[in-house]
């Protein structure tokens, strides 16, 4: 990458739920929700990011919360741009001179129109020359797995709107996939499940808190219970300020949630070349993203799969990680963003 000596470098991991920046030298400097927050009825925004957040979190009437980002692509550009042109700024701690040239990553069967209007958001935030990497090269790399190596190991990121999926062999990503099926769909599950059981509507915020605390698909005994805010009872349409909601169900649902994407992860292995999938026999599975965090979902994938399932140490960073690790060393990433490696020539 050709660049002015003067301009500065970042690394951008622009996701579903979150937003994490990083500048050369500096390492990672920001990590905010990918939210944005206008006046009711305004077009200017009031709150981005942690703070946007919040309003989403408290339910406040007169504001409209947007999450601009939806299954890892652009899905509302203006909101995009404003929320991108913050995050910037705020990694710089200035308005730049000059365009920081970016090093971002997108989903690995990401369309030309989606990827257009990825580039598109951030030239029009302020990023400069602009390099873009598959998610699974960067998700592994980020997960500390080594360039070379016999086996291969199948990458699986699993983020809040797509999980995406890659074969990674010697710094390389192949047969990459993307799933439009990730956190989101398990606060949808959980939504559905209130309702079904206790008869109570709660939002997707609500049923994210009800996740998040849970933080388990282990089916061992929980007696706790999760107080939810903003709380109406179906029949009688009665809004309740707060309700405790027992969670020992709670793992059961997470589990029965996840069988699309294990259906899904079945038939990429089994459709894999004979060479390949015995290498990914071999060096087993890797999860990371924000939803490996739950604790019993190696088990649950391995029980499942048959496979060898390990979680990356720290799966909600893996990708910003990655893609400063490429920021770092940008002559060694070859082939349009899916092979990275001290032996490229």
């Amino acid at each position: 990458m050709r660049l002015f000596p003067w301009s500065e470098q970042l690394a951008i991991d622009v996701g579903t739920a979150h937003v994490h920046v990083a500048v050369k030298g500096e390492g990672v400097v920001v990590r905010e929700p990918s939210t944005v927050a206008f006046s009711d009825g305004g077009h200017q925004p009031v709150a981005v990011g942690e703070e946007a957040r919040q309003l989403w979190d408290w339910n406040v009437s007169e504001v409209k919360v947007v999450r601009p980002i939806r299954a890892g692509v652009v899905a509302d550009f203006d909101g995009a741009v404003m929320m991108l042109r913050r995050f910037i700024r705020q990694a710089l701690g200035h308005r730049p001179l000059f365009s920081p040239a970016v090093v971002v990553a997108h989903p690995a069967t990401a369309t030309g129109v989606e990827l257009q209007a990825l580039r598109h958001s951030l030239a029009a935030a302020g990023a400069g020359q602009m390099t873009m990497v598959q998610k699974p090269l960067a998700a592994g790399l980020g997960a500390g797995l080594p360039l070379h190596s016999e086996e291969s190991y199948l990458v699986i990121d699993i983020g809040a709107g797509a999980t995406d999926i890659g074969v990674f062999s010697n710094g390389l990503v192949t047969a990459g996939h993307t799933v439009r099926y990730g956190g989101d769909d398990l606060d949808e599950a959980l939504v559905r499940a209130v309702r079904r059981r206790r008869g109570l509507r709660i939002t997707r915020s609500a049923a994210e808190h009800i996740k998040q605390q849970t933080g388990s698909v282990d089916r061992s005994p929980n007696p706790a219970v999760v107080p939810v805010d903003d709380v109406i009872t179906v029949e009688e349409k009665q809004h309740l300020d707060s309700y405790d909601i027992d969670i020992a169900w709670v793992p059961q649902v997470l589990t029965e949630a996840f069988q699309p994407l294990i259906e899904e992860l079945d038939w990429i292995i089994a459709n894999l070349p004979d060479s390949s999938r015995r290498q990914v026999e071999r060096g087993g599975m890797v999860l990371t993203g924000g939803c490996a965090l739950l604790r019993g979902l190696d088990e649950l994938f391995r029980e499942r799969l048959q496979l060898p399932v390990a979680v990356a140490p720290d799966p909600l960073s893996c990708t910003i990680l990655g893609l400063e690790a490429i920021l770092n060393d940008l002559g060694a990433l070859s082939l349009n963003g899916r092979r990275f490696g001290t032996n490229n020539l």
